[in-house]
């Protein structure tokens, strides 16, 4: 299993190009591009022409004789796939796996998730079809008018409506939609609740300012100790914030994490798992935010202590 994870990794994909390039400027380039944020900074010292280095090139070419050829399906990578097109939300964003009958290799139901909130949406057909439609719009650029039923209100509201980014939240298993309503004779940013979205239809392609929604980002930085895999288990951990890793020595690091005002609550929850390997130097609010949580969690300890 771990085999199939690294053979299908980015890593993985980035080396089968790299081994194709005839320069290290093309190389670079490509970590640049295709890479995560912290790629150039783990590879970059491998592509250099010295000892260390993987040598990729040999006299300005590649050390293949032949272009990589893709390797055929095993049967554990088939019964991955398998099970993985069976999870209730792989319909809503993509094809169905053209494969032989197989036995997936574990059941969704086996699993149980915590520390999520009860609500979360459901993956019917009709939901199916609302997040394909938002996603041929983002990219066809296109107008919708959708019918929405907030919670908060007793009928549903037709809006105009310009999709441009399609979000999903672990924490509440919803997907929710980023873009711009029609009112009056402005655009505002707005964020809808895929779920409740009644009905939406194509209106016309979307020809003015087009120009993504972003929320305002906020940042906290962390001094990381790379003590039993904590670097490896934070790029991991991290991977959906943007992130910037700078090294300070052979074990400490710098890491600066970009996130969402909303998104606190749920980083300042994941910073904590690290325990005495992270700690965050700044911003002071965020610091606060540690404190906080942390004398609520003694109080309930000694709470607990006291009743038994």
């Amino acid at each position: 299993m771990e085999l199939f994870s690294e053979v299908n990794s980015l890593y993985y994909q980035l080396m089968t190009k790299a081994l194709q390039t005839e320069t290290l400027a093309q190389q670079q380039q490509l970590l640049d591009q295709d890479g995560f944020k912290e790629t150039p900074f783990e590879m970059v010292d491998y592509l250099k022409d010295d000892e260390n280095s993987w040598h990729l090139l040999k006299n300005h070419r590649s050390i293949l004789n032949h272009p990589p050829q893709p390797f055929p399906l095993t049967k554990l990578e088939k019964a991955w796939l398998t099970a993985i097109q069976q999870e209730p939300k792989f319909r809503s964003v993509g094809e169905p796996f053209d494969l032989e009958e197989v036995e997936p290799l574990f059941d969704w139901q086996d699993y149980q998730y915590f520390d999520q909130f009860i609500s979360e949406d459901l993956f019917d057909e009709d939901y199916e079809k609302v997040i394909q439609q938002l996603l041929d719009s983002i990219q066809q650029k296109e107008l919708v008018v959708l019918d929405y039923h907030s919670v908060k209100k007793r009928n549903a509201t037709s809006h105009l409506f310009q999709p441009l980014k399609l979000e999903y939240s672990i924490k509440n298993n919803k997907f929710r939609v980023l873009g711009k309503r029609k009112s009056g004779k402005n655009w505002k940013p707005v964020v809808f609740n895929c779920s409740d979205i009644q009905n939406i239809q194509v209106k016309e392609p979307f020809v003015a300012n087009s120009e993504p929604v972003h929320s305002k980002l906020c940042s906290i930085v962390c001094e990381l100790k790379d003590e039993r895999g904590a670097l490896e288990r934070a790029t991991f951990h991290f991977s959906n914030y943007r992130k910037i890793l700078e090294r300070s020595d052979n074990t400490f690091y710098r890491l600066t994490i970009f996130y969402e005002k909303k998104d606190e609550t749920e980083l300042l929850i994941n910073v904590l798992s690290f325990g005495a390997r992270m700690k965050v130097i700044e911003p002071n609010h965020f610091v606060d935010l540690i404190k906080q949580r942390l004398i609520l969690q003694q109080q309930l300890n000694n709470k607990k202590t006291f009743e038994a």
